[in-house]
């Protein structure tokens, strides 16, 4: 009786635990495995702008982007720029791309980040008089870790005009 039992349950259980050690062996090094080669495969890669592009898709959005909304966006956020000190009119097209990123954390952070976002949004008329709303909209890119852009998504994709 006892051996037909260690035949169907503990014999069974040995293999699997067999199995899975084969299958560690295959994931985790063991000691006598070499070192990567770095001459040929560095560990690190080296980013710079001549290594890296843009999808055409994005290049050719954010050149749209740049040639249409942001000089306008740039207007409206400054006016002039007279009361800071430039003059936007010798910009004209060579505006600096903007990005904003928000960091990811939690319920906190995607509160953090929707207040920020209304506080550069020019659709915000207390963000308009104290001068930091427009620059929402002068942004290329926005970014947010954990998937928490929830909020700020909403400001940019004009959701809450199409809510009933």
């Amino acid at each position: 009786m006892f051996s037909a039992f260690l035949l169907l349950c503990v014999l069974p259980s040995l293999n699997v635990f067999a199995q899975e050690a084969e299958l560690l062996k295959l994931y985790a090094p063991g000691t006598d495995s070499l070192c990567p080669n770095i001459t040929r495969n560095p560990l690190l890669r080296e980013f710079t702008a001549e290594s890296q592009t843009l999808h055409p898709q994005e290049s050719a959005y954010i050149g749209a982007r740049e040639s249409t909304v942001i000089p306008n966006a740039w207007q409206d956020w400054l006016g002039t720029g007279s009361q800071i000190g430039y003059d936007v009119s010798v910009l004209s097209s060579n505006f600096s791309r903007v990005g904003i990123a928000f960091s990811g954390g939690g319920f906190r952070s995607a509160q953090y980040a929707a207040g920020v976002t209304s506080a550069l949004d020019t659709r915000n008329s207390s963000a308009k008089a104290a001068g930091t709303g427009g620059l929402l909209q002068v942004a290329s890119y926005i970014s947010g870790l954990s998937g928490k852009l929830d909020y700020p998504s909403v400001f940019c994709g004009d959701l809450k005009k199409r809510l009933p």
